[in-house]
């Protein structure tokens, strides 16, 4: 007698011990995350504020996640990481996590980096997000 197991897309199977009825396990159902693309242009919310956010599209809630937002400004031709991340961890269909920063001085490029971990039986990462990007001043 064999037992044959999905777990997260695997299957595993092996030797029944003696006395065990065969058992068929449904697999988890298949959940799709994406990133939700072409949104999160920093904007600035007041003269010395910038702000941006992320946003992860599932086709249905998971179990745990882990979803970052973080503005980064061009430094010459390095992008650099202003303020500390936001880290949120919804576990819902549509995750939407926002940053917010204090603007360099002068006129600078910024976006939104977004990284995003999820878990439903299997624990996967979607590719690092950049949003479009925009220049913004502070005086």
């Amino acid at each position: 007698m064999i037992i044959s197991l999905a777990v997260g897309g695997m299957l595993l199977g092996g030797a029944a011990p003696s006395g065990a009825a065969e058992v068929d396990v449904e697999p988890q159902h298949v959940i799709t995350c994406e990133w939700d693309s072409g949104v999160g242009t920093p904007w600035s919310v007041d003269a010395d504020t910038v702000k941006g956010f992320v946003r992860v599209k599932c086709s249905d809630s998971l179990d745990n996640a882990n979803t970052q937002a973080q503005i980064q400004y061009l430094y010459g031709y390095e992008w650099r990481d202003k303020g500390v991340e936001n880290v949120s961890y919804s576990t819902a269909k549509t995750i939407h996590v926002n940053d917010s920063t204090t603007k360099v001085e002068g006129r600078w490029l910024y976006r939104t980096k977004g990284q995003h971990y999820g878990q439903h039986g299997n624990i996967w990462a979607l590719p690092t997000y950049y949003s479009p990007s925009r220049y913004l001043t502070r005086s």
